[in-house]
């Protein structure tokens, strides 16, 4: 379940309604941040940047969390992070549907008890 810049394109282009191109293009802008990670930190994306982020977290393609963290003066400071939704860009793309397709026939072949 790795997220390329196509399959993430892909995933934009059905969500979101956006053409080919435009899709394309938002999907090069995330990738660029994550490289080969799954999530990166709030404070590496640019402000405008995180307005597309909102966008796509709204759409499901993102995920956002967050850590609270003691510093050495006392005081809790909060970390945000942005994760890629793999599991709901490979649902949206249509990937991993021939793994569930392979189990079906099992479930078909066991008697009813």
């Amino acid at each position: 379940m790795t997220v390329t810049v196509d399959k993430l394109a892909r995933a934009i282009e059905k969500r979101m309604g956006m053409p080919r191109s435009e899709g394309q293009s938002v999907a090069e802008r995330v990738m660029n941040y994550f490289g080969f990670k799954t999530f990166i930190i709030d404070n590496a994306v640019d402000s405008e940047d995180r307005k597309m982020f909102y966008t796509l977290h709204d759409a499901g393609l993102l995920r956002s969390s967050w850590e609270t963290v003691l510093l050495l003066s006392g005081r809790n400071w909060r970390i945000f992070y942005w994760e890629l939704n793999e599991g709901d860009i490979d649902r949206i793309v249509g990937e991993g549907d021939e793994e569930s397709e392979r189990e079906e026939p099992v479930y078909r072949e066991l008697p009813e008890e």
